[in-house]
C-alpha cells in the first residue's frame, strides 16, 4: 500500500504577506509608468487646447486672462486680440465634466465650440463631437437652450443631458465674456 504525503497549506499570514508585496510592485510599476507618461500627456493635451482656440476664434495671439469671477463652470479666460474671447468651461454632463472651448466674438456672437475631453457615452452623448451638431452654436447671439427647454438647439438624440451640458457651457462663456467688456 502507498503511502499518501500531506502538503501543508500556507498559512493566512503568508497569503497576506504575498498578496502585499505584489500589489507594492505593481504600485512602483504605475507610479513609474505615470512618471514616464505624464509629461507627454500634459503636451498632447496643450496641443489640444491650441487647436480648439484656434478653431472657435482663430487670431495671431492669446492672452491668458485672470478669471475672479466667480463661475465654477469656467476654467480659463483667452483674450483673442481684437477678435473676443476663447473661454475654456467644464460644465457636467452625463458621465462627468465635458471639457470645451467657446468662442465669442468682441460683439457677443458664438464663433464655435470645441470639445477638448469628455467621458460621455459612446454613440450617444460622444456625438457632441460632431461638427454638424456644434455648427448649431454658431452665430448664437442670446442664451441657448435645447428645444426641449424652448431653445433652438435639437439636443443629441438619448443624450438631452449631454446636450443641457453643452447649452449651459455656452451660456456661462457668453456670460463670461460680457462681463470682461
Amino acid at each position: 500500500m502507498s503511502k499518501v504525503e500531506k502538503k501543508k497549506e500556507p498559512g493566512v499570514v503568508t497569503l497576506v504577506l504575498v498578496l502585499a508585496v505584489i500589489s507594492l510592485v505593481m504600485a512602483f510599476l504605475l507610479g513609474l509608468v505615470n512618471k514616464v507618461t505624464y509629461p507627454a500627456i500634459q503636451e498632447n493635451t496643450q496641443k489640444k487646447i491650441e487647436s480648439a482656440m484656434q478653431l472657435v476664434l482663430p487670431t495671431e495671439n492669446y492672452i491668458d486672462m485672470e478669471y475672479t469671477g466667480d463661475d465654477p463652470l469656467v476654467t480659463a479666460v483667452y483674450e483673442a486680440e481684437g477678435e473676443g474671447y476663447v473661454i475654456q468651461v467644464a460644465p457636467s454632463g452625463f458621465s462627468g465634466a465635458i471639457d470645451m472651448m467657446v468662442g465669442i466674438t468682441s460683439d457677443g456672437t458664438v464663433s464655435g465650440i470645441e470639445i477638448i475631453a469628455h467621458a460621455e457615452t459612446s454613440g450617444l452623448g460622444a456625438n457632441a463631437e460632431k461638427p454638424e451638431w456644434r455648427a448649431q452654436f454658431v452665430g448664437a447671439t442670446d442664451d441657448v437652450n435645447v428645444t426641449k427647454d424652448g431653445g433652438t438647439i435639437e439636443s443629441i438624440t438619448g443624450s438631452t443631458i449631454t446636450s443641457r451640458a453643452v447649452c449651459v457651457g455656452v451660456n456661462a462663456a457668453r456670460a463670461v465674456a460680457a462681463s470682461m467688456e
